[in-house]
C-alpha cells in the first residue's frame, strides 16, 4: 500500500463496497462503483496515451464526476492539474500551457467558453454529453484488462495553481506522499473517522476542499456531500437531509449559515458536529453563536497555504480560552518559526514572517525555479505572512506582507485591526485596506457591512477601535456597503486588492 489516494479507493472499495462515498445533486456513489468508475474512466485515459507523469488538466465544477476523474488520472500515475472555472479563458490557457497538459477534462459548458478555439489538446466531457469522449459513454465500456500501475510515494499528484495575484500564477507541486500527509495530519488532529460526512461547498479546484476534507474522507472510508454551487439554504437542506457531521466554513459563510439557520429551521443543522474555518477573522460572538445553535459541536480554526499541503496550524476546541486570537498550534508533524527581516530567528512575541516545514510541503512551483528558490530559506518554507508566538507555541497571525498598511512611517496588520472592530455589535464583516493619504503615506480605512437591522457611524466605530488599538492603528476613514458588494471570492476571503480598487473609485481616490 502506497500514500496515493488512487489505493486508498480501491482498498474501501474492497472493504466498503457498499458503503456511499460520494453524494452530489444528481445521486450517490459507493465505494464499489467510484473504484469501478474510475478504472473504466482510466483505461479509456490508458488507450488515449495518458500515463505515468502526463499532465491533465480538469476544468469542471465540483461533482462525484469531478471526483471519479481525479482518481482516474492518480490510477494512470498521471498528474492532476485542478483549475479554477472562475479565471478568464486566457488564464485557463496560461495554467493549461505552464502546466504542459498532455488532455482536458471538462464539460460542455467550459469546453464551448474556455477550451475550444484556445487550447489545441484532446478533451473528455464529464457531464451528460453523449459523445464518443463523453463520460456516460466511456462509463458503459468494461474495464476488464485494465490493471492500474503500481504507483510510488514520490509521484507527483497535483499541481495547484495560485491566486496569482503578483503576476503570472505559479504551479504548486505536491507528490503523493504530501499529500497524504496532510491527510494523516487532517484526520488525526481534528479527530474525523469513517462515519464522517463532510459537505464540500468551497470548490474542489482549491487545496482546503479538496485536499484538507475529501482526500481525509476518502481515506477513511468516510462519506462526502459535494455543492456543486453554494448558498447558505442549499448547505443547510443538504446537511439536514444527509446528516452530514463537519463541514469547512470560512468567517464569511458560517455567519451566513448562522444567520440562515436562526431564520428558518435551526434543527438543520442537529447533525453537525465539527466546524472547521479559516481564512478570516471569527470573532466570540460568531464562536457563541455557532455553539448556541449546535449545542457540543467543536470548532477547528485552522491556518495554511497551498505550498504547505496545506494545513499548518490549527487552535482546538480545548486551546481557544489559553489562546483565543491565535491561529492555535503546529499539526502533529509540522514546525513553525518565526523571522525578523535578515531571517534570523525571532525573539517569543516579536512580530515577523512566518516560516513553517513539515512532511506536507511542497518541492517547489513548476518549472518555476527562481520561484522556488526565493520562497525557501535553509529547509524552511516562507510564508509571506506576517505573525509572533508566544511561550507557549500559539502562533499569532498578523498580515499578509501584501496586506500591511504603512501609515505615517509605521506598520498596520489590517487582521489586528478586523479582529478588533469584529467585536463590535453591529459589525457583520470588515476589510481593512490602505487608501493613499498625502499626510500619512497609506490610510487606515475599514469596510463594513453591518448586521441585518443594525446601523452605527464611522464616529462610534473609530472611538470602538481606539478602546484597543494604539490610536495610529485605529481607521481613519470608515465605508460601510451592503454585503452583496463585499468582493469575496470561492474559499469565503475578502480580496483585498479588489477590495482597494473599488472604495478608491467609490471615494474618488487615485491609486
Amino acid at each position: 500500500m502506497t500514500t496515493s489516494v488512487a489505493e486508498h479507493v480501491a482498498r474501501n472499495a474492497r472493504k466498503f463496497p457498499s458503503r456511499t462515498a460520494l453524494i452530489d445533486d444528481k445521486g450517490a456513489f459507493t465505494y464499489a462503483q467510484l473504484d469501478d468508475a474510475a478504472n473504466r474512466l482510466a483505461a479509456y485515459l490508458g488507450k488515449s496515451g495518458i500515463g505515468h507523469g502526463d499532465k491533465v488538466a480538469l476544468l469542471a465544477m465540483s461533482s462525484a464526476n469531478w471526483v471519479v476523474a481525479y482518481v482516474a488520472i492518480l490510477k494512470l500515475r498521471a498528474v492532476c492539474v485542478p483549475l479554477n472555472y472562475r479565471l478568464t479563458p486566457d488564464d485557463i490557457r496560461a495554467n493549461v500551457e505552464d502546466a504542459q497538459c498532455r488532455l482536458v477534462i471538462t464539460t460542455s459548458e467550459y469546453l464551448h467558453s474556455h477550451v475550444d478555439g484556445r487550447i489545441d489538446l484532446p478533451t473528455v466531457l464529464i457531464d451528460d454529453s453523449p459523445g464518443e469522449s463523453g463520460l456516460a459513454r466511456i462509463l458503459q465500456e468494461p474495464a476488464a484488462g485494465f490493471h492500474a500501475p503500481q504507483p510510488g510515494d514520490d509521484d507527483v499528484q497535483l499541481i495547484m495553481f495560485t491566486g496569482g495575484t503578483t503576476g503570472r500564477s505559479k504551479g504548486v507541486v505536491l507528490r503523493n506522499r504530501q499529500v497524504f500527509w496532510n491527510t494523516i495530519h487532517e484526520a488525526l488532529d481534528t479527530g474525523m473517522n469513517e462515519f464522517d460526512n463532510t459537505i464540500l461547498a468551497t470548490p474542489l479546484h482549491h487545496a482546503a476542499a479538496l485536499n484538507c476534507w475529501l482526500l481525509p474522507h476518502l481515506y477513511l472510508g468516510a462519506r462526502a456531500t459535494i455543492m456543486t454551487e453554494y448558498s447558505a439554504e442549499r448547505m443547510l437542506d443538504l446537511i439536514a437531509a444527509h446528516k452530514v457531521t463537519n463541514g469547512f466554513a470560512p468567517p464569511s459563510v458560517a455567519r451566513e449559515l448562522c444567520i440562515a439557520a436562526e431564520r428558518r429551521a435551526p434543527e438543520r443543522l442537529a447533525s453537525f458536529r465539527r466546524w472547521y474555518v479559516g481564512g478570516g477573522i471569527l470573532s466570540a460572538k460568531d464562536r457563541d453563536r455557532m455553539h448556541a445553535l449546535v449545542p457540543g459541536s467543536k470548532i477547528f480554526y485552522q491556518y495554511g497555504l497551498t505550498e504547505a499541503g496545506v494545513i499548518v496550524t490549527v487552535l482546538k476546541e480545548e486551546d481557544y480560552e489559553t489562546a483565543p486570537d491565535s491561529i492555535g498550534r503546529p499539526f502533529l508533524n509540522f514546525e513553525v518559526k518565526i523571522a525578523r527581516e535578515d531571517l534570523s530567528d525571532a525573539s517569543i512575541g516579536e512580530s515577523g514572517e512566518i516560516l513553517v516545514r513539515g512532511p506536507s510541503v511542497m518541492d517547489g512551483y513548476y518549472n518555476r525555479p527562481d520561484a522556488t528558490a526565493a520562497v525557501f530559506h535553509d529547509g524552511w518554507l516562507r510564508t509571506g505572512d506576517m505573525g509572533a508566538m508566544d511561550e507557549k507555541g500559539y502562533v499569532y497571525f498578523h498580515d499578509r506582507l501584501k496586506d500591511m498598511v504603512k501609515s505615517g512611517g509605521l506598520n498596520v496588520y489590517s487582521q489586528e485591526v478586523e479582529r478588533a472592530l469584529q467585536k463590535h455589535p453591529a459589525v457583520r464583516e470588515v476589510g481593512v485596506i490602505g487608501l493613499p493619504s498625502e499626510r500619512w503615506g497609506e490610510e487606515v480605512t475599514a469596510v463594513v457591512v453591518c448586521r441585518d437591522g443594525m446601523s452605527v457611524e464611522e464616529s462610534e466605530i473609530i472611538a470602538f477601535a481606539k478602546e484597543s488599538l494604539a490610536h495610529y492603528k485605529a481607521p481613519k476613514r470608515v465605508v460601510f456597503i451592503p454585503y452583496e458588494e463585499l468582493p469575496i471570492n470561492y474559499s469565503g476571503k475578502i480580496i483585498k486588492r479588489e477590495l482597494r480598487g473599488r472604495i478608491a473609485r467609490i471615494l474618488g481616490l487615485s491609486q
